[in-house]
């Protein structure tokens, strides 16, 4: 009797159609066992194209990514701040900028370079500013090559859209 009952249900079920299912929300991308929402990742695209018009989802997709992989790394060193760019921000300055050194040569040579650009500016004028972009540069170079190895060193996968 109980058989006859349950599949009498499945007939109708199938017959009278069911509710459907709906998708909510999806993973599009993985980095070890963190995985990065479909929702939240249009939410950041969508922030970050309000203040850069020209980014692509891509780039804030890796910039997402790269989030992750950084603040698992501070979180190994025992960083805390109030935020999570905050924590980013102090991993990079203890990882990475403590270990720029801008020579003096290096801010002539550049000056040097570039005289032009600076309208005859005198070298003392403009020192402080060529050795914050010589330092940036170095950064953003030294930040490129520690997130090559932290990806190396995680499970990344992103899902296609």
């Amino acid at each position: 009797m109980k058989k006859i009952y349950l599949t009498i249900v499945l007939i109708l079920t199938i017959l009278c159609g069911s509710p459907q299912a709906e998708l909510i929300d999806r993973v599009c991308a993985f980095v070890d066992n963190d995985a990065i929402i479909f929702s939240e990742f249009i939410k950041t695209y969508n922030d970050t194209k309000a203040r850069i018009p020209n980014i692509t989802k891509d780039e804030v997709l890796n910039t997402m990514v790269n989030r992750v992989l950084l603040k698992r790394a501070a979180s190994a060193m025992k960083i805390i701040g109030t935020d999570e760019d905050k924590i980013i921000s102090e991993y990079i300055d203890l990882k990475v900028r403590s270990y720029v050194i801008i020579k003096e040569e290096d801010i002539e040579g550049f000056y040097n370079g570039h005289k032009k650009e600076f309208a005859g500016a005198d070298l003392a004028d403009v020192r402080a500013d060529i050795e914050k972009l010589l330092t940036e540069e170095d950064v953003n170079t030294r930040l490129a090559a520690l997130l090559t190895e932290l990806r190396k060193q995680a499970y990344v996968k992103i899902q296609a859209e």
